[in-house]
């Protein structure tokens, strides 16, 4: 019992993180029906999946790029956690409608995305997948680099040969005539030949001085030639080293890094590396093909329900705001009116009391006036 207890605690918690990964809302999620927790449970679990992918796939490539295990492994679950934090946004964005055109439009961007996603996390498991053929592929490759050195200094060490054979060649043919000269020079002195008298006569000398200008001169091209072999087996030597020192240099140049074996990835054949590839993307859509398949469910309406009360509250509350706001100005125009009647009922008496001051004065003056014309007429009659 306790047994059953533990294990159905354990699914709750492991249900629970495939629900966080979906990016569904738990407490909305708990008054749907039980079928729909399992599909944004699948929609997690897909989304996950992911994520443990683009672990895999980033740490092996950073460890073929760094060949240091700890920080690719470190790494490789940044770009794992990266990659599922948006898988978790690209699901969380997006939101079921009842209209279809809607949503495969709000879709659009989000499946570029996902396709982008896919196509980098295939990369690294294609050099995985096809480890044995990118070897085979870069032996290849280093092998042809090789043979064109080799064929390169061949043909160098092949022009050397020629030229050996050349003066061994001119050296022989001066032997044959100085051998030949000497034939006739011994035939002629001999009797046996030519004038066919023995001894020493005008023509066995004239025989003799011709063999020895040949042998004069074959001594001579045999040292010019031997000198020239010897200077060009000295060459051929040192071709041979630098060609031993070349292809030491070449063969260490090889490189064996991330962006060769991608490179060698265009070598091999496209039908495997697109399964790879169409298979990922199938991955990384899955999640969100799911949410545009499946039907407007309960989480859903509840969703739009709540997001549509939350924004009547907001409109509500900027409307009791905006009353507020009015009330208070009305309240501030009725006291600015007030204090302005106030202003003009004072400036009238103010202006009243001018007025009567003015006019008693106009009377006093008037009375003085009056009273000095009198004066006046009084003085006048006396």
């Amino acid at each position: 019992m306790i047994d059953k207890q533990e294990n159905t605690q354990r699914k709750s918690a492991i249900f629970r993180f495939l629900l966080f990964c979906s990016a569904a809302d738990e407490d909305i999620l708990a008054e749907c029906p039980k079928a729909e927790q399992q599909k944004y449970a699948s929609i997690g679990a897909t989304v996950l999946f992911t994520g443990i992918l683009a672990i895999i796939s980033g740490g092996y490539a950073l460890y073929t790029a760094f060949d240091l295990v700890w920080i690719s492994i470190l790494l490789g679950i940044f770009w794992g956690l990266l990659v599922f934090n948006l898988d978790r946004f690209l699901v969380s964005t997006m939101k079921k409608s009842r209209g279809k055109l809607r949503e495969v439009v709000q879709i659009t961007p989000r499946l570029f995305l996902a396709v982008l996603l896919a196509l980098v996390i295939s990369a690294p498991l294609e050099l995985k997948i096809f480890e044995e053929e990118i070897e085979e592929s870069l032996h290849y490759a280093g092998a042809i680099k090789i043979d064109r050195l080799d064929s390169l200094y061949d043909h160098r060490l092949a022009t050397q040969e020629y030229r050996i054979d050349l003066l061994k060649e001119h050296t022989e043919k001066k032997a044959e005539i100085r051998d030949e000269y000497y034939q006739q020079y011994v035939c002629e002195c001999d009797g046996t030949c030519g004038t066919g008298k023995k001894g020493r006569g005008s023509e066995c000398e004239r025989k003799e001085q011709k063999y020895r200008k040949s042998e004069a001169e074959y001594q001579e091209a045999k040292a010019s030639n031997d000198a020239e072999i010897a200077v060009i087996l000295n060459d051929k030597k040192k071709l041979l080293d630098q060609h031993l020192v070349e292809k030491a240099a070449l063969t260490d140049s090889f490189s064996d890094g991330l962006l060769v074996r991608l490179d060698a990835l265009n070598y091999l054949p496209y039908g495997p590396q697109l399964a790879i590839i169409l298979l990922l993307i199938a991955i990384e859509l899955a999640p969100i093909l799911v949410k545009l398949l499946s039907p407007y469910g309960p989480y859903d309406h509840l969703l739009k329900t709540i997001e549509y009360q939350y924004e009547i509250d907001e409109i509500t509350a900027i409307n009791l705001r905006n009353q507020q706001l009015n009330d208070k100005l009305t309240v501030m125009a009725s006291l600015e009116k007030s204090k302005l009647d106030q202003e003009i009922k004072n400036n009238e008496g103010a202006m009243k009391l001018i007025a009567d001051a003015h006019l008693q004065l106009v009377q006093e003056h008037l009375q003085m006036w009056v009273e000095k014309e009198k004066e006046k007429l009084r003085a006048n009659q006396s």
